[in-house]
């Protein structure tokens, strides 16, 4: 695909843009390792390996940045290069711009808050003409979405494998076997069927807003680095919320959780998911212990990550996270 000269012109002014903005809210510019012993552990996110057996590249800076908010820093941006190995499509480069901010003192309502304000300020810079962003987004909990859009009930199903497949199979997302016991049994299985619900039937419902739109409270099976909170009826969901705009997820964010010991157990439960769901096809990667111990002195924080190609592909109206690069990877 040819790239315009003109895009790339115009990415880079909303990249200086989206400098300028969080120098002008007080916050430091970071600058994080791109070798790292221990790239992530989410189960699902491959990581990309070096010769070197222990080194690997980050899927995210946001081990070391935590690290330096546990240091002291209370308002810090970064904007890094990220490397993910799994396969190239119209929204993912195995190597893409990230960018990330963290706030101490503050929970995920203040990032989203500073989601909306960044937004803002580049839709008037760069694209005044066709975003309306004077109002307020919609912020819908994932089990109201799910309520709206799939007519499912998130919170009993979070009881019940068995309503998430069958409301999979009547949405023709999986065959009928699906509910034999042992398909429902299977690991990783209840985030299978919400995944399938998520990504064929509520993403394109979204894109059909026309505006972006954050969604919170995740169910527990993907709180990942996120505070837990019940709601009224005891039904425990992670402070995480997710940015939507044109269809597409832009970011994710946390109320960080700083309980090192909690952190570990999660570390450990998504290891051994993602050796039973991908056997040895995953290279190992070691827990960062630093980070662990860095948690005992992180400060309350909310904190978010987001695609910078997936921003300026939503911002010029393009369809191909190629037409917005200067370069691609040349292997998938």
């Amino acid at each position: 695909m040819q790239r315009s000269k003109d895009v790339l012109e115009k990415r880079a002014q909303i990249i200086r843009t989206i400098r300028e903005f969080f120098w002008s809210q007080g916050f430091i510019e970071t600058d994080t390792p791109t070798l790292v012993v221990s790239p992530g552990m989410e189960p699902h996110i491959r990581p990309i390996a070096t010769e070197n057996p222990k080194v690997f590249l980050p899927t995210s800076p946001e081990f070391a940045m935590k690290k330096l908010l546990a240091e002291g820093f209370e308002k810090i941006f970064q904007i890094s290069k990220a490397y993910r190995n799994e396969p190239k499509s119209a929204t993912h480069n195995p190597e893409f711009a990230m960018l990330e901010w963290y706030r101490t003192d503050a929970g995920y309502e203040a990032i989203m808050d500073d989601v909306e304000a960044l937004f803002k300020t580049i839709a008037t810079r760069h694209a005044p003409e066709r975003y309306d962003h004077g109002s307020p987004w919609p912020r819908m909990s994932v089990r109201e979405v799910f309520a709206q859009f799939v007519g499912l009930d998130l919170g009993q199903a979070l009881e019940d494998i068995e309503m998430l497949a069958r409301k999979c199979v009547e949405l023709n997302l999986a065959p009928k076997d699906v509910l034999q016991k042992s398909s429902l049994n299977a690991p990783g299985a209840w985030d299978d069927f919400f995944f399938r619900i998520m990504l064929n039937v509520v993403e394109p419902r979204l894109e059909q807003m026309n505006r972006p739109i954050i969604m919170h409270s995740y169910p527990p099976s993907q709180c990942a680095l996120a505070n837990m909170e019940c709601d009224s009826e005891g039904r425990p969901w992670a402070k995480r919320f997710e940015v939507y705009a044109g269809g597409h997820e832009l970011g994710n964010a946390f109320d960080e959780l700083i309980d090192s010991n909690e952190q570990r157990r999660r570390f450990e439960k998504d290891m051994n998911l993602r050796k039973q769901i991908y056997g040895n096809s995953f290279k190992e990667n070691p827990i960062d212990e630093e980070f662990l111990s860095a948690l005992k002195k992180m400060p309350k924080s909310g904190g978010i990550a987001m695609g910078v190609d997936r921003i300026v592909m939503y911002f010029l109206e393009k369809q191909s996270i190629e037409e917005v690069l200067f370069g691609n990877s040349n292997w998938s």
